[in-house]
């Protein structure tokens, strides 16, 4: 897939940090493979008004500070639709946008109506990021059609890979695509097609066989897409973004602990603080913590709470998350990534009343 890099323009402002811990994932196509961050909200002091202390004093009340303005990115909305575009959507709209953190973006996509087909909701929504040489695309989400459990974002993939997820499609028909980066066009390494829903969300699993990717290309694309029974293009896609197995050795998880420490299978947290996670694991070069909401189907909503790219002595490894003061209850959710594969484990729950 062409990678697209597209200027800010001067005029655009700034985006506004949207509160509580979002997940970016910087991918930059020319320099290697995407790279995953967690960005942590930033600390906020609020003072209070000031008041007259008797009816003398004319100081003037200090007006309460105006919240951030969301403003729309033409850039980041021409990235997405050129993201679609290369999927195989065919005249894609850029029909919303959502600043998501101080870099990061959503953008909601849908097919421009024409030539049989009438549609103006938003069929995908294109998560970005912003870097110094513009907006770049870091996945997609077919909205209400097609939810991936497997793979997770930035796991290291190797033929045949295992897919897995809900889908509600025509005919039940999801067609599934591995492609690898590179300048122009993505190569595709393989392609099938997997069965979920055809009225309702179902679930799909398979294996998809592909290619060998080319020497030295590290990263690449899941691309899972609805049948439309149609010549029109594709109407929705989720997009997950994934690295390729170039090593002998898997990676392992050894151990895990947390502070503070569970009551036997459950951390409870309460107000603000710091929630740390620390991992044992054998052949990691990053090692990657996400909190999986409670509920059936809940693991493509996974929140990330940091990933750690510098472990001591390459098997002591550490997250740290600064939870705020709302409720939440899931389980952790521990991927270790190094060049021979990707590991997962669970760890224990995590409540906040």
């Amino acid at each position: 897939m062409r990678h697209v890099h597209i200027r800010l323009l001067a005029a655009g402002g700034a985006l506004a940090v949207a509160l509580g811990v979002t997940t970016a994932f910087v991918i930059s196509r020319d320099a290697g493979p995407a790279q995953p961050a967690a960005v942590a909200s930033p600390t906020t002091t609020t003072t209070g008004d000031s008041v007259a202390q008797d009816g003398n004093d004319t100081t003037p009340t200090q007006p309460k500070p105006k919240p951030p303005v969301d403003r729309e990115s033409p850039a980041a909305k021409a990235a997405a639709v050129a993201f679609m575009r290369d999927l195989g959507m065919r005249d894609p709209v850029a029909a919303t946008y959502r600043g998501t953190g101080a870099d990061t973006a959503e953008v909601g996509i849908h097919p421009r109506s024409g030539e049989g087909l009438e549609l103006d909701r938003v069929t995908t929504l294109v998560r970005l990021h912003r870097d110094t040489n513009g907006w770049l695309a870091t996945g997609a989400q077919a909205v209400n059609t097609i939810e991936v459990d497997q793979p997770l974002p930035f796991t290291r993939i190797a033929s045949p890979v295992t897919v897995s997820g809900q889908s509600v499609t025509y005919e039940g028909t999801v067609h599934v695509t591995v492609t690898e980066d590179r300048r122009g066009a993505d190569r595709v390494l393989g392609r099938s097609i997997v069965n979920g829903g055809g009225t309702e969300l179902a679930p799909f699993s398979g294996s998809i066989s592909f290619a060998s990717p080319t020497p030295g290309i590290d990263a690449g694309w899941v691309v899972f897409s609805g049948d439309t029974g149609a010549d029109i293009g594709i109407i929705e896609a989720t997009a997950v973004r994934v690295r390729f197995v170039n090593g002998d050795h898997p990676p392992q998880i050894l151990g895990v602990t947390t502070s503070p420490a569970a009551a036997g299978q459950t951390v409870r947290l309460t107000g603000t603080g710091t929630f740390t996670v620390q991992i044992k694991a054998f052949g990691a070069d990053e090692v990657r913590v996400l909190l999986v909401p409670t509920g059936t189907g809940a693991r493509p909503h996974a929140r990330l709470l940091g990933v750690d790219r510098s472990g001591e002595d390459g098997e002591r490894w550490s997250v740290s998350w600064r939870y705020p003061d709302e409720s939440f209850h899931g389980h952790l959710l521990i991927q270790v990534n190094g060049r021979g594969g990707t590991a997962e484990g669970d760890g224990p729950s995590l409540l906040h009343d």
